[in-house]
């Protein structure tokens, strides 16, 4: 799967613009990233989150992952970030995503989302996504559910912004035998 890393085009949906991050957009997400509850609800992201976090999500997470920013039409100004982390030993990838709290409960995350789980099925020909959220942020374990992913356990997971292990619900979302990518 990593020869196909730096296949990554941008992806378009009705009222979004997904594209590569890049160097501009240091600003957007540690002013979004910055913010404790979002922070508090990511494993890999540490609290306080610097421009040199920023950076290094850049340098080293986005060659690495499939990852797009996520924009609204018409508009360059990042306001959140979604990808596919691959797996290791498993033809899987996991699907993650943080919003600017300013654009929360607009839809705009499932929508995003939606184009690039067609992408992972589509183009990279994954037999299932997984994802996980913490217990204390349903609005992303709704999210999940409308994207039709279903849960299969509980676990601990470690959260660097929290510095210790947190109650998650683990998911999968298996590629329809007939997948076509949703409106």
């Amino acid at each position: 799967m990593p020869r196909l890393l730096d296949h990554r085009p941008d992806l378009q949906t009705e009222r979004l613009s997904l594209r590569r991050p890049a160097d501009r957009d240091v600003d957007a997400i540690v002013n979004a990233v910055g913010v404790w509850d979002v922070a508090r609800r990511l494993a890999r992201v540490p609290y306080p989150y610097t421009p040199d976090d920023a950076r290094f999500f850049l340098e080293r997470i986005v060659p690495a992952e499939w990852v797009w920013a996520i924009t609204l039409r018409g508009s360059d100004h990042l306001a959140g970030v979604v990808g596919l982390t691959p797996q290791e030993h498993a033809d899987t990838a996991e699907l993650g995503y943080w919003l600017a709290p300013a654009h929360w409960g607009h839809g705009l995350m499932t929508e995003a989302a939606r184009a690039v789980i067609a992408f992972g099925f589509d183009h990279l020909g994954l037999p299932a996504l997984t994802s996980e959220y913490f217990d204390d942020n349903p609005a992303s374990g709704r999210v999940l559910a409308k994207l039709g992913f279903v849960e299969t356990g509980r676990i601990l997971r470690p959260c660097v912004a929290i510095g210790g292990d947190v109650r998650a619900v683990r998911m999968i979302l298996e590629r329809p035998t007939a997948w076509t990518a949703p409106d």
